[in-house]
């Protein structure tokens, strides 16, 4: 019986996944965490790192007192983990709230990939 209703599931989440065009996991993560019950873990710097700072870049830098180079040259890592230490600092009880909803966002509102152009996505 079980087995019969795992499928039924899964197939509700690939179909979910389907039309809403969300990662299967994405999907099964949101619906844990709807209901409150535990998810994957979230790798926050990751978040941070690749998609926060790179659309809060200035706000950011401001924090260890930079400000975006006029070259538009690449920034160190260092300087990101720099940025990110005192991004939690800032937010102590919210930081993991306010990158998983950046997260959600940024998701959400991208146009549909093909598995090409996520491929390429992920490498940079």
């Amino acid at each position: 019986i079980l087995e019969a209703a795992f499928i039924e599931i899964e197939q509700s989440f690939l179909e979910l996944s389907r039309s809403t065009s969300i990662p299967v996991q994405q999907v099964i993560n949101w619906f844990l965490k709807s209901r409150g019950w535990m998810t994957v873990s979230t790798n926050f710097w990751n978040i941070y790192a690749h998609s926060y700072f790179k659309d809060h870049t200035e706000q950011e830098l401001a924090r260890v007192g930079y400000k975006v180079p006029a070259d538009g040259g690449s920034l160190g890592m260092s300087i990101r983990t720099k940025c990110y230490n005192l991004f939690k600092e800032a937010f102590p009880d919210t930081y993991k709230d306010i990158l998983s909803v950046h997260d959600e966002v940024k998701m959400l509102s991208t146009s549909p990939q093909t598995v090409s152009q996520c491929a390429q996505e992920f490498q940079k």
